[in-house]
């Protein structure tokens, strides 16, 4: 693509300041296009769905589920809601799986729930057949289990995910597929992700293809030195966007 229209493209992406802008993003950026991470993270935060703690900002910053304090934080079922930019990131990141394996791919699969729209997309845009595990209650803890179809012996399976912080969910979509399909599971060596928050590059052997890293640091709260330094802590950053991020939408 011509540099001249890469930058025409790149202005107008950084330009969007409406949420309601991205359900047209197919009309600003052709399939082709590689959008940059700058552009990805305009892009998630006018989603409203990214933010990130500016030092010496003397901002809040986000406590997590876990309880930990973070200088960062995703929301990607909120990106997903979008689902014409859910698509293009898919295009984008079936661009570059292709790119490291050009090998069979028969079924995209991806977890409960989150998971499951991006993988969707991920599958359409390599034309091949999706599903995703299911999240259920196992006597020690959560687990992901596949019950309602069946992989056909020697069909290879690439794994997709929206977002990856550990290997947790990966292994247990890995794990519930293993148990519970009829045949022997064969998984392509590689992982697809739209986000890569993990300080890892692979999984289980195979490279983790991701659109975007972000790495935030956590802290626990007695820990904390943006507590320390007067920052407030904000509780439930989804339900508290504004409070955190002084937004007035």
């Amino acid at each position: 693509m011509h540099e001249d229209t890469d930058m025409s493209i790149r202005d107008r992406l950084l330009a969007i300041t409406d949420p309601m802008e991205l359900l047209r993003i197919a009309s600003l950026v052709p399939n082709e296009y590689e959008c940059s991470v700058a552009e990805i993270t305009h892009l998630f935060k006018i989603a409203r769905c990214l933010w990130q703690y500016e030092e010496g900002s003397g901002g809040p910053h986000a406590v997590l589920t876990s309880g930990k304090h973070s200088t960062g934080f995703i929301d990607t079922l909120e990106l997903l809601t979008y689902t014409p930019l859910c698509d293009r990131l898919a295009t984008q990141l079936a661009v570059k799986i292709r790119k490291a394996y050009a090998g069979r791919v028969d079924w995209v699969v991806g977890s409960d729930h989150a998971g499951a729209d991006f993988s969707q997309s991920v599958a359409r845009a390599l034309k091949c057949r999706h599903a995703f595990t299911e999240k259920e209650k196992g006597p020690e803890g959560e687990i992901q289990t596949w019950k309602r179809h069946t992989i056909e012996e020697g069909a290879v399976v690439l794994q997709a995910e929206e977002l990856i912080t550990t290997m947790t969910t990966l292994s247990r979509v890995r794990t519930g597929m293993t148990a519970g399909n009829r045949y022997p599971v064969v998984f392509a060596p590689v992982v697809g992700t739209l986000v890569n928050r993990s300080p890892h590059a692979e999984y289980d052997g195979s490279p983790l293809v991701d659109i975007v890293r972000y790495s935030f640091d956590v802290y626990e709260p007695a820990n904390c030195p943006l507590c320390s330094i007067g920052s407030q802590a904000i509780d439930k950053p989804k339900r508290n966007w504004k409070l955190l991020t002084g937004s007035t939408r």
